[in-house]
């Protein structure tokens, strides 16, 4: 995929991931820099290679599990695949040409959560407004709770690496306190246990801030997304919602709609769905109580 394609946030992101990339492979110049004119080159590296031992192969293992779902996060969950303008607006239109079956069938293709939670909602019509209402509030919440879940897992690893940095802290103290009490207080032999201890500091720390800090932006991105959508299928199901009818001033009821609208149960059948049959009007004079109608857009 071409940079320019990519959204603008999406830019945003690998632009601050590329930024600490290089801050922190260039830290080695930085002390390389400062140090005397004999040191041998790439001390630095070098320093964090044989400190990092097992517990910095399990942090590195980490960072490579958080770029995953970071790349993963901003790739899969993106408005395209959430909500679109042009999905709403020809479900609306559909909707209010009464094309129920067409609706229907057309978002039961979409990948977006917009038409896989209207989808599920308009399929629960034959049990009336208030189903529709449940079963679009339950697959929101479930879409929104996978997604949260995935996010999650930055979180989790954000917390865990400064506790691994700071384990490999004290197993690094110990080995130096250890040497120390065999009689061995030479720098050499104190070097191995105090590079162990503050290189997995060190990286647990760079691990922790990274993730952090994307764990805010996608968990943000997730909300600010699945409720759009969320919302956006609420709007369309409140054409379903059943007229509301209210006694006049001669004790005869009234309504917003026009007499032939009539009302319903919010627990009716909605007509016109798949599967929900029209009420048989019972003889005698007519009632109030009718098919839905949908509100005009």
């Amino acid at each position: 995929m071409r940079l320019s394609k990519l959204s603008g946030r999406f830019r945003f992101v690998l632009g601050a991931w590329l930024f600490v990339a290089a801050v922190v492979l260039s830290a080695p110049y930085a002390v390389a820099s400062d140090a005397p004119a004999d040191a041998p080159s790439g001390a630095f590296l070098d320093t964090v290679m044989e400190g990092a031992g097992w517990l910095g192969v399990i942090i590195g293992l980490l960072s490579l599990f958080a770029a995953m779902l970071i790349f993963e996060h901003f790739f899969s969950i993106r408005r395209s695949t959430m909500i679109t303008e042009e999905e709403v607006k020809s479900t609306r239109e559909m909707v209010e040409r009464r094309q129920f079956k067409e609706c229907i069938e057309k978002l039961s293709k979409s990948k977006t959560m917009f038409g896989d939670v209207l989808t599920v909602g308009l399929r629960h019509g034959r049990h009336g407004f208030e189903a529709m209402q449940e079963a679009v509030e339950e697959r929101a919440m479930a879409w929104r709770s996978s997604k949260f879940r995935r996010v999650e897992y930055l979180n989790i690893i954000g917390n865990i690496s400064p506790l691994l940095g700071l384990l490999g802290t004290v197993i690094g103290m110990i080995d130096a306190f250890g040497k120390m009490r065999t009689g061995a207080y030479g720098a050499d032999n104190l070097a191995g246990g105090i590079s162990t201890a503050l290189v997995s500091t060190f990286l647990g720390l760079i691990v922790a801030i990274m993730a952090m800090f994307f764990f805010g932006i996608c968990r943000n991105r997730v909300d600010s997304l699945t409720v759009a959508a969320h919302a956006a299928a609420v709007d369309i199901l409140e054409y379903f919602r059943p007229a509301q009818f209210t006694p006049g001033p001669s004790g005869a009821s009234s309504s917003p709609f026009p007499a032939s609208a009539g009302g319903t149960s919010p627990s009716a059948p909605v007509p016109g769905l798949p599967g929900a049959a029209p009420p048989a009007r019972p003889p005698g004079p007519a009632t109030t109580s009718g098919p839905v109608q949908l509100a005009e857009g």
